[in-house]
């Protein structure tokens, strides 16, 4: 190969563009983890299977203590299809999201009380399946001080919204998880969502 200058060079030519490109797909790679604005959140959804393709529309909830009120508190949503976010019973607001959109931000620390509390996502779905993940960043408290995991519970009656749900979530897992990958923070412009 090295007794011939032609071949060898588009030998190297080809390593080095490969190369290139699997260092560049790591650097990214690197950056979403770096960047997961949902820190443990894992994916949660109705416990439900169904051969054929049917609407879920379902509560997932979540108590929780504080024990003082907090200045301020972000909750982080994505819901893939649609969300409402309810927290001590108030609606505080919701969407649709598809993948690649960026999380819905709500600004929820005039809704908490000392004591006890109860975050709740109305999640539909077209075709019944899909995924939530929230991490609520609680001033004082923590970034991601509570978040989407095993410990909600979900139900598929209105009345979870005021008494909890009765069920345990299946666990899809943390981000990335196809197809969403890693749900990013809204950049300036798309502010709006969620507010």
């Amino acid at each position: 190969m090295l007794s011939r200058p032609g071949p060898a060079f588009f030998y190297w030519l080809l390593l080095l563009v490969v190369a290139a490109a699997a260092a560049i797909e790591l650097v990214r790679a690197h950056q979403d983890r770096m960047h997961l604005a949902t820190g443990r959140a894992a994916w949660i959804w109705y416990p439900s299977y169904s051969p054929e393709p049917r609407p879920l529309h379902f509560w997932a909830t979540r108590d929780f203590d504080l024990p003082r009120k907090p200045g301020r508190a972000l909750a982080k949503v994505f819901v893939d299809r649609e969300h409402v976010l309810f927290v001590n019973g108030q609606r505080v607001g919701g969407g649709t999201q598809h993948t690649g959109d960026p999380l819905a931000l709500y600004e929820i620390a005039d809704l908490l009380v000392e004591g006890r509390n109860r975050v709740a996502v109305e999640a539909a779905s077209s075709t019944g399946t899909g995924g939530v993940l929230l991490a609520l960043d609680i001033e004082g408290f923590g970034r991601d001080a509570l978040v989407t995991d095993g410990s909600w519970r979900v139900d598929l009656v209105p009345s979870a919204l005021a008494e909890g749900g009765r069920y345990r979530p299946v666990v899809w897992g943390k981000p990335p998880q196809h197809p969403w990958g890693y749900p990013r923070m809204p950049r300036p412009n798309e502010l709006g969502a969620g507010k």
